[in-house]
């Protein structure tokens, strides 16, 4: 049970988000962008003390099945939340010390330390040999890139399958007229882009085709005079080294904790 002053809330207070993402955009990111864009989809859950709401879930169900939570706040004063976490399988992305709380709460877990990860503003790295074959999908293209996205195995590229890219922007290389990588923005906020959704088919990794999409979606966001961040699992030496030659650099850590869902950032 909560502490008797503390409320749980079935919602997110909209004023104090914002003002709590000019201090942290990374932080707040994904919840100011679905609150906006996927209302009937998201759900939240607040926990507040009188005026101030001290931590929230952000609450997102996948289409197949589980879910994916964004626990954000104190892990003591916020502690209260996980009574409301959904039910497994599920994957939470919390605080680093908050690992525990989540499995006793949601049995067995594999834990990934994540790091969050921004680019500087400005112009993107220069350009590689492979940019030049990478193109921003059109709605006419939605029927070459769900054939692409049922090919595969890994979640991430089966994640775009009914996937509209002319309503969801989604970049791809291609190779002799065929798809073998992608990258989308998983968040457009005026100022700040998270790129996700980053996948090269087995057969052409180690190539620079992984740069090259991810560049792609980074010019424009330069465009739109965003920024761009992402997380990237900590142990994942060659993601990691992707991403730093791309100029991003480690701005906090999150830790994600599978109860379940067998996904792998």
């Amino acid at each position: 049970m909560p502490p008797p002053d503390l409320e749980i809330r079935p919602s997110i207070d909209r004023e104090w988000l914002e003002g709590e993402s000019r201090k942290d955009p990374f932080l707040h990111a994904y919840a100011l962008w679905d609150l906006d864009q996927y209302p009937d989809r998201v759900r939240f859950v607040s926990a507040v003390r009188g005026t101030a709401t001290l931590g929230y879930l952000l609450v997102w169900p996948l289409a197949g099945g589980g879910t994916v939570v964004h626990w954000v706040g104190p892990e003591g004063e916020s502690e209260a939340l996980i009574e409301h976490l959904p039910p497994r399988p599920l994957v939470v992305v919390c605080a680093e010390g908050a690992g525990p709380a989540v499995e006793r709460a949601r049995g067995p877990a594999v834990t990934h330390p994540l790091l969050l990860e921004a680019a500087p503003p400005g112009a993107p790295p220069p350009a590689g040999p492979l940019d030049e074959r990478v193109r921003r999908l059109s709605s006419a293209e939605r029927p070459l890139l769900d054939v692409f996205a049922r090919r595969q195995t890994d979640a991430i590229a089966t994640g775009y399958v009914g996937t509209d890219p002319g309503q969801e922007p989604v970049w791809a290389g291609f190779l002799e007229g065929e798809i073998v990588a992608l990258a989308r923005p998983a968040v457009r906020l005026p100022h700040l882009w998270f790129v996700g959704g980053v996948y090269v088919a087995p057969e052409v990794r180690n190539q620079g085709w992984g740069r090259a999409v991810v560049r792609a979606v980074m010019v424009e966001a330069t465009r739109a005079a965003a920024r761009c961040a992402l997380y990237v699992r900590e142990e994942s030496a060659p993601a990691r080294a992707l991403y730093e030659r791309l100029g991003y650099r480690p701005v906090a850590r999150r830790l994600m904790v599978d109860a379940g869902l067998h996904r792998v950032p």
